[in-house]
């Protein structure tokens, strides 16, 4: 499962405003999708903001952050045209 899809679930499970629930579906809060320079700051200040203190520690804590995984399929498709 995708970061972004656990997320989603923990927000859904965690009764969060819609907006936030489709802001993760969307990849607003994901490391390799969003286009917010600090995705995750960014969902922890969305979390405290709406009493989701327990998804934010979460957040926190690395629980939402890309999987290796993700972060080589990113490289694969956008980072090697960093190297170039």
């Amino acid at each position: 499962m995708k970061t972004k899809e656990r997320l989603t679930q923990a927000l859904a499970e965690s009764s969060a405003p819609e907006w936030m629930i489709k802001n993760a579906i969307n990849g607003q809060y994901d490391d390799f999708e969003s286009q917010h320079p600090t995705p995750i700051s960014l969902l922890v200040a969305d979390c405290r903001a709406n009493g989701l203190d327990a998804i934010a520690a979460r957040a926190i804590d690395g629980d939402f952050d890309a999987s290796k995984e993700e972060s080589d399929a990113w490289f694969e498709s956008e980072g090697k045209d960093l190297l170039a």
